[in-house]
């Protein structure tokens, strides 16, 4: 008897505890969040289960709960790291549909989950209770013009290019392999050329390519459905699988959850996994990605993808072209004017050539540079900005190929030498700029500018290299 009494009055002071820091837990919110939002959205913030395994938070009503899942599930967790400590798994549910025990349940099963013996049960029957669930449209269909002959290959992405035929290689041990790089420089094309390559052979079984979208909703609604097994199933069924956008995930903490079982169930059965992504792994963990998914990645292949140049960009539109069964003719002249203007991402410079075969597609004609501007001139006016003499001196650099330190230093090579006349024709020309303050900013006194800008004139007159260096800057320049 004395030792129930003795566990029951643990078990009130161990409430207690939980409740001086719950309270000391609301007070941080309220201070970080500011007394507005604390009053919308975290007021009503209950503590329903705190065990090693899950601190289970609960809220009165299914748009709370969405919301503080979705928007504001960084500062919940990153909260109670500051103020309470550790923990391994935070769950936001509504307070009607909890109770103690279930939570303890859930989370026992999300342990077993991680466990390494979890390759064996995945493709398990659905669990009693559970509701069917059609995972058909998980996998996004390919483009069909996203194969390897259409990617066009540069010091870039030649990591990249190496790591996507590394998936296809048999005989090997299977290595998770990691795209990462900007938006626009062909991850995705990679992914969708590995499983186009990778669907020729019967003999690999399928593939499938997943994006961040339809893998966060296919858990919501495996999640509500209780047929998380039925997710991972209709996952492993694929011998290749590509998962697009991973950076998207932040604050998805459940999809994150599911797709490290995936990814380890994966791996371990043989299969090949590919994921892409804006950051590098270690940028992945800061910026809110599950530490575990950013260690898996950082133990594969990880391939990084940069910005192209001039070449590469052409190189891709050439690559479009021939792929192209429109009627026109886009000569190179307007080739190259896209690839120079329209340099962001290799994205805008295909938006560019795809906007002159939409309007000339059908056309058995030859577009020639004039038109091109003329249909571009929307895209061109977007681009517009103010442009400055550093703006100049860079696209200088550029245009002649030259290093940026070249344009103010004090080396003479002729090649340099002309490099700068051009800037300084330009910086005069077409921003308006007057001699000391062009001479500044190149290190130079005003009267060597103004030397500088009679060569130009004279040079302008004469040589057809000059001449298409300026008209680079000026397009630079102008946008």
């Amino acid at each position: 008897m004395e030792n129930e009494n003795t566990t029951g009055g643990s078990e009130v002071e161990q409430q207690k505890g939980h409740s001086e820091i719950f309270k000391r837990y609301h007070a941080a919110l309220r201070s970080r969040v500011g007394d507005a939002k604390y009053k919308s959205w975290f007021v009503d913030l209950g503590l329903a289960d705190l065990s090693e395994e899950c601190v289970t938070l609960s809220t009165g009503s299914e748009a709370k709960r969405d919301m503080l899942d979705h928007r504001f599930f960084p500062v919940l967790a990153d909260t109670w790291r500051k103020e309470v400590g550790p923990f391994r798994n935070m769950r936001l549910t509504v307070l009607k549909n909890l109770s103690a025990h279930a939570a303890k349940v859930d989370a026992r099963e999300e342990k077993r989950a991680r466990s390494s013996d979890f390759a064996a049960p995945v493709a398990a029957a659905t669990p009693p209770g559970a509701k069917e669930q059609n995972f058909e449209g998980l996998a996004t269909a390919l483009d069909p013009r996203r194969t390897f002959d259409a990617f066009a290959v540069a010091s870039s992405n030649r990591i990249a290019w190496a790591a996507a035929h590394e998936a296809l290689s048999d005989g090997r041990p299977k290595e998770l392999i990691y795209f990462y790089g900007p938006s626009g420089v062909g991850k995705t094309h990679l992914l969708q050329a590995i499983a186009h390559e990778w669907a020729k052979s019967a003999g690999r079984g399928p593939a499938g390519y997943v994006t961040y979208n339809n893998l966060v909703n296919a858990c919501v609604s495996a999640v509500w459905a209780n047929s998380t097994q039925a997710l991972h199933k209709a996952l492993l069924d694929n011998e290749y699988l590509a998962f697009d956008d991973i950076h998207f995930l932040t604050g998805k903490n459940r999809t994150q959850e599911e797709l490290l079982i995936v990814i380890d169930a994966a791996l371990d059965s043989g299969k090949q996994v590919v994921i892409a992504g804006e950051l590098p792994p270690a940028k992945l963990a800061e910026a809110g990605i599950n530490q575990r998914i950013a260690d898996r990645l950082a133990g594969g292949i990880c391939a990084p993808i940069h910005q192209g140049d001039e070449a590469l960009r052409m190189a891709v539109l050439q690559k479009r072209v021939e792929q192209s069964t429109a009627k026109c003719t886009i000569s190179d002249d307007v080739l190259a004017f896209i690839a120079r203007t329209f340099s962001q991402s290799t994205r805008e410079t295909i938006g560019a050539l795809n906007q002159l075969l939409l309007m000339y597609g059908g056309e058995d004609i030859v577009v020639d540079l004039d038109e091109a501007k003329s249909i571009l001139k929307s895209r061109l006016d977007d681009r517009k900005r103010i442009s400055t003499i550093d703006d100049a001196i860079a696209a200088g650099a550029e245009a002649f190929g030259l290093r940026l330190e070249d344009m103010t230093g004090r080396a003479q090579p002729q090649r340099i030498v002309r490099a700068r006349h051009a800037v300084v024709w330009c910086a005069r020309e077409v921003l308006k700029e007057s001699f000391p303050r062009i001479g500044k900013a190149l290190r130079r006194d005003h009267t060597t500018v103004m030397s500088s800008y009679r060569r130009a004139q004279a040079l302008l007159e004469r040589d057809k290299t000059f001449q298409d260096g300026v008209r680079r800057i000026r397009e630079a320049l102008e946008g």
